[in-house]
């Protein structure tokens, strides 16, 4: 079984972005990101992706992803408060903590192509 239904499939990962958007948009260090941004539509798109990666184990393209984030300017910082907020979301909800690094490591491996001026 996949890490998309293994947990509830869209309900599950539905309810897990709800909770990370959340987080993102009171962090002092996120927020500024979400302002003015039609947070459904972002849930939405990433609901996708996550399902494309867990159930295929599918990379995003990296020039697309890099393209997308450029004009943000993330800093690493930033990325990794993105990444702790998924990560204990993730083990708030019960995800198994192998599932839980592997998401992470995923995350992480897009550094690259998220973060400004690396």
């Amino acid at each position: 079984m996949n890490l998309f239904e293994k947990y509830g499939g869209a309900d599950f990962w539905s309810d897990f972005l709800n909770d990370v958007y959340k987080r993102l948009t009171n962090s002092d260090l996120t927020r500024h990101h979400f302002m003015n941004k039609n947070i459904s539509h972002i849930k939405e798109m990433l609901l996708g992706l996550l399902e494309l990666t867990l159930v295929s184990d599918s990379h995003i393209s990296e020039a697309e992803m890099k393209d997308s984030h450029k004009p943000m300017g993330i800093t690493n910082e930033e990325f990794d408060e993105w990444v702790n907020i998924y990560r204990t979301t993730l083990q708030e909800l019960g995800v198994a903590d192998t599932d839980v690094t592997f998401i992470a490591n995923m995350l992480s491996s897009y550094r690259s192509s998220i973060v400004a001026d690396i």
